[in-house]
């Protein structure tokens, strides 16, 4: 009986530990993006605090190219539970010989082909990663945006779609639902939006990540 007992005892000490254990995991997510994502990170973050730690990659994430020499500075040493990422409105400027954002004179900043080698590069790195990977495509350019094209995002979509169904990860499509929330929510001619518009656009990611976890 004693035996029993302490058998009993023990089993329930170790779920106790379990429980423990599992209440005092932190959940971590990263979020590595553009100015759009420092747009609605904030949002996303006050919204899961405290039980889910959200943080952003420091500055502005850029163009791809940014993001092959950048990933492992932003992965860090940290367990990341989930990562969020997006490349795509610094890829697809156009900026001429002086750096400057020119859709006649400039040339794009990171082709498509290069895009897509870029995005390969960074998605081999990310996988090495334990975390549940989620792609954020880019969302619209409007019309007379100073160094982007009206049809560009689209086409930067497309082979981000085909380099993440090779590699088997989820893509949240902000580009279809920013048709609908950049009209009424940003300035003519400017990618980004209004508070209310980071708000529409956070409500998705936020339950991307949920969804995730």
């Amino acid at each position: 009986m004693k035996l029993i007992k302490h058998f009993r005892f023990a089993i329930l000490a170790l779920a106790l530990l379990c429980v423990a254990a599992t209440s005092d995991k932190v959940t971590n997510v990263l979020i590595v993006g553009d100015s759009i994502s420092i747009g609605y990170f904030p949002l996303v973050q006050k919204a899961l605090a405290p039980g889910i730690t959200v943080e952003h990659n420091d500055g502005n994430g850029g163009s791809t190219e940014r993001g092959v020499t950048s990933i492992e500075k932003w992965l860090g040493n940290k367990q990341w539970d989930v990562i969020l990422f997006n490349f795509g409105l610094h890829d697809l400027v156009y900026k001429d010989s002086l750096n400057k954002y020119d859709v006649v004179n400039g040339k794009l900043a990171v082709p498509l082909d290069v895009y897509r080698k870029n995005l390969e590069s960074i998605v081999a790195k990310l996988r090495e990663t334990t975390a549940k990977l989620i792609f954020i495509n880019t969302t619209v350019v409007p019309e007379n945006s100073v160094g982007r094209k009206v049809e560009d995002p689209a086409k930067y979509n497309a082979v981000a779609l085909e380099v993440m169904k090779k590699n088997k990860i989820e893509v949240l499509d902000l580009y279809t639902a920013s048709q609908t929330i950049h009209p009424a929510n940003s300035k003519p001619g400017n990618v980004h939006y209004t508070d209310k518009g980071y708000e529409l656009l956070a409500d998705l990611v936020i339950k991307a990540i949920k969804s995730a976890l």
